[in-house]
């Protein structure tokens, strides 16, 4: 089962809030949000999104009028590069081929240009030995700051509460990057759109210049903000690990504490023996924890079908918490066909 390979549990077990609950903390593999040819492997990336001569003028005049600097969105086009190459260096889904991205000329708007010309894509593709190319075509910045309303809030000094007035301030930095992916060997542009992210970074201070001081620089907020762009377009196109969290039931039953220390050391099999003795006990909270139970225990086996039993069976016996399960094992299930077909496997 791909499950079984790709699902990796992590070490930590935290407990919660309510004394009869803990969780699990996990490693999975999420799927792309959309799935490339299985021909297309190894890409090259290119940053198109830098003017051309024509345009040139343009930009630096963008550049004074905003106040963001000039060249600040080609300094941010790279950082964007960055946080998709640092993905997709990771991935298994692709080879890069090339560390940083060509440079190519292009609107340095948020225009998207008229597409490479398919000699150039080939050329490109083969000097890198690669089967697609991966190119930002535009790249827009633009930065805001909110002043809100000012608070009153209630803080202890040397032990006598001191009211005081308190303004939030908020840096905006929304970034727009255009994308598109060609297919050299089949002259195809396999996708092209155009996303928008926007980071915010709040500070606060007894008064709005107070509070602005304590914001990032522009240069640092437009970087994290590039990063993070780039990285949401690898999750749109490579499958990733991520880390989830999952509940079981430790209780104040002996048996399930017991079974919480296993679970501890990772002793799984020891915990699933316990829980499944539970699972026909004559008290049927119990038994439906057990249940509940008996369903991570199957889904970290990599059964997910079983794991779907295990977790209806826990739903007849009235626990509330099964219903969701149930679909996020359900849409386990569907993203195992997905990764199947992303993974070519």
């Amino acid at each position: 089962m791909i499950w079984f390979r790709n699902l990796l549990f992590f070490i930590s077990i935290v407990s919660l809030a309510s004394c009869s609950t803990s969780s699990v903390v996990v490693k999975v593999q999420r799927p792309a949000d959309i799935t490339i040819p299985s021909n297309i492997n190894n890409l090259v990336l290119a940053n198109r999104s830098t003017p051309s001569k024509e345009n040139l003028a343009g930009n630096i005049f963008e550049g004074i009028v905003t106040g963001e600097g000039i060249g600040a969105d080609r300094k941010g086009s790279e950082y964007c590069l960055m946080g998709l190459s640092t993905i997709l260096n990771n991935s298994e889904r692709y080879t890069l081929k090339n560390s940083t991205g060509l440079e190519l000329k292009g609107t340095g708007t948020s225009s998207f240009p008229a597409p490479l010309k398919w000699k150039k894509v080939k050329s490109l593709c083969s000097s890198y030995d690669a089967d697609a190319l991966l190119v930002l075509e535009t790249f827009d910045s633009d930065s805001r700051v909110i002043v809100g309303a000012p608070r009153e809030i209630t803080r202890k000094i040397k032990g006598v509460k001191v009211k005081e007035i308190r303004v939030p301030v908020t840096l905006v930095m929304e970034i727009q990057s255009g994308w598109r992916i060609y297919d050299a060997s089949n002259k195809k542009i396999i996708d092209e759109n155009k996303f928008t992210e926007v980071k915010e970074f709040k500070a606060w201070g007894v008064n709005p210049k107070i509070a602005e001081s304590k914001l990032p620089s522009r240069r640092q907020a437009l970087k994290d903000a590039g990063v993070f762009a780039g990285e949401q377009f690898a999750l749109r196109i490579s499958p990733v690990w991520t880390r989830v969290r999952r509940l079981y039931y430790s209780g104040k039953n002996e048996h399930l504490k017991r079974a919480k220390s296993h679970v501890k050391r990772e002793d799984w099999e020891s915990a699933i023996n316990i829980w499944k003795d539970l699972t026909n006990n004559s008290d049927e909270k119990i038994a439906g924890r057990s249940c509940y139970n008996m369903a991570l225990a199957s889904e970290i086996k990599g059964g997910l079908d079983t794991a779907i039993e295990w977790a209806e069976k826990a739903r007849k016996k009235g626990e509330k918490r099964s219903r969701s399960y149930i679909s996020t094992l359900h849409k386990r299930k569907a993203d195992e066909e997905k990764l199947k077909q992303q993974l070519n496997k």
